[in-house]
């Protein structure tokens, strides 16, 4: 009696399979491995020779007022960006480091604070003067620096009253703008130096461009593998 022989091919099958399938993925983290080199590569060559050093803090370099056809305007203007800011009215302007009452011409306070600032050179000496003074305009009665501390810089905007306030930024040189109208129920601005349009902001630095682009490869090509996987 002959016993006979079967052939059994069904794990032969299955490795052949799973063959091109760990193919497919080896090849899909090769290529992911690499678009991420690359990214990373493409990033550091756009980024500019100083990206590395310590940022430019910015400097405030001049402050002024002047009245315009319905409304008053107070300028900040800047060496460097313009930096983070908050404005809004207080009951009470404080001196920055002693916190004693500071107080201002008019009724209403308007306090403007700029964080990560200076209004002095690296020897100490300001880069503003006069630091307090009275422009006589019909809304803004006295501007005074109440703080040069630890980067943070610290207006005080005495106004006749509180009203509504509206706020800027201008490029070229780097200004922040607050405008406080003085007629109208909204106070319409009107025509004037430093114009208050909002600014363009600019077109956006090479090496985010150029990493979103490369980030942007990345996806597509995962995609792709993913798609021919899921088609083996």
């Amino acid at each position: 009696m002959r016993a006979r022989i079967r052939a059994v091919t069904a794990p032969e099958d299955a490795l052949a399979r799973s063959f091109p399938e760990k193919v497919v993925a080896m090849r899909l983290v090769r290529t992911l491995v690499v678009t991420s080199l690359a990214t990373i590569v493409l990033a550091l060559a756009a980024a500019p020779a100083g990206a590395q050093s310590a940022p430019e803090v910015p400097t405030l370099v001049d402050v002024r007022a002047g009245g315009h056809t319905g409304y008053d305007r107070v300028v900040f203007e800047f060496r460097g960006p313009v930096p983070e800011h908050r404005i809004g009215y207080v009951d009470q302007l404080v001196q920055d480091g002693s916190g004693n009452p500071v107080s201002v011409a008019g009724a209403a306070d308007l306090e403007v604070v700029f964080e990560g600032a200076n209004a002095h050179n690296e020897d100490g000496s300001p880069t503003i003067s006069p630091r307090q003074f009275s422009p006589g305009l019909t809304a803004v009665k006295e501007v005074a620096q109440i703080g040069d501390f630890e980067a943070v810089v610290t207006y005080g905007i005495g106004l006749d009253r509180r009203r509504p306030i509206e706020v800027s930024t201008l490029s070229s040189p780097s200004r922040l703008v607050i405008d406080v109208p003085t007629t109208g129920a909204d106070g319409s601005a009107g025509s004037g130096d430093d114009s208050g349009s909002l600014p363009f902001t600019g077109a956006p630095s090479p090496e985010l461009l150029v990493t979103g682009l490369a980030l942007l490869a990345t996806g597509a090509a995962a995609l792709a593998l993913a798609r021919r996987t899921r088609a083996a």
